[in-house]
């Protein structure tokens, strides 16, 4: 059975907190408006999101009132089941999501083993969305967005445009390199990050999913960094190298410059190169010489 803790909640601007859980040091958030109160994600098993709603309604001074998971994976989703009589907000793709098979770090036998579970706990929102939702806390308004498929294929940003905070879910990690699994949308990442990045102010913080959080700054260079990673991605495809060639090259003599780390880089490559494959990228084929 994994440890499950709850941090100490940290002030990032009025009426906004931050407090990081474990086992998975995900970030969750707590945005405090005049009549309602907001979770950001929900944490790793039904009972830690039970505490951690109670933990937020003592910071607050009232009970939750809304929750938004940020994405699918387990850290971030599945606290949801323990949290009762609140409006629950996730992309739509979260009801497909419902029997963890499309975490990349669980499976149903790990819920039941290591978060001390059984799966069919496990709830969707109570308000599917698909684009954008705004809703009103009482003199604060908080603007929740899907700007595209990146870390996943649930992945919302929520916006506090008063406070110039920003909670990015996976879209953005600063503890480590982001994480590609094999329902990341590496390609259109990018993209999704300059939809709320253009919306930002240059003061405006990012809370990332695992992490300190970061400034306009930091974000503009993950993003480059995840562009990066899929452009030499499809050069190497181009050129004809496997993913043991490319492991082989991590390793050796870097011939070939990566944004991550060695280690992030192998656990991207076999996702990478199946959705260039499925794009129909290949090696190139050059015309001889005449």
């Amino acid at each position: 059975m994994r440890e499950f803790s709850i941090g100490d909640w940290q002030l990032v601007r009025d009426g906004i907190h931050v407090v990081q859980l474990q086992p998975a040091s995900v970030n969750a958030g707590l945005i405090i408006g005049h009549s309602g109160v907001m979770l950001v994600d929900t944490g790793s098993s039904p009972s830690q999101g039970r505490e951690l709603a109670a933990s937020a309604a003592e910071v607050a001074g009232r009970p939750v009132t809304h929750v938004v998971v940020t994405h699918a994976h387990f850290d971030h989703f599945y606290g949801l089941a323990g949290i009762s009589g609140v409006e629950s907000i996730g992309h739509e793709n979260l009801l497909r999501h419902l029997d963890g098979t499309n975490d990349p770090d669980v499976d149903p036998e790990v819920i039941r083993r290591d978060l001390g579970f059984d799966p069919s706990e496990l709830v969707g929102p109570t308000d599917p969305m698909g684009l954008i939702k705004a809703v009103d806390l009482g003199g604060r308004t908080v603007e929740i967005v899907h700007l595209g498929n990146g870390h996943s294929d649930s992945d919302l940003f929520v916006q506090v445009p008063d406070a110039r905070v920003v909670f990015t879910g996976d879209m953005l990690e600063t503890s480590s390199d982001p994480m590609v699994g094999p329902d990341s949308h590496v390609e259109t990442w990018p993209k999704a990050i300059d939809g709320v990045m253009s919306n930002a102010k240059s003061d405006t913080l990012f809370i990332p999913g695992h992490g300190p959080v970061a400034t306009l700054e930091e974000v503009t260079k993950q993003r480059a960094d995840i562009s990066m990673l899929w452009a030499t991605a499809e050069d190497c495809v181009k050129k004809g190298l496997t993913i043991e060639d490319v492991v082989a090259d991590l390793n050796g003599p870097r011939e070939v410059e990566w944004p991550f780390a060695p280690q992030s880089v192998a656990n991207a490559l076999p996702w990478l190169y199946r959705a260039l494959a499925a794009k129909g990228v290949t090696k190139s084929r050059l015309l001889p010489l005449l």
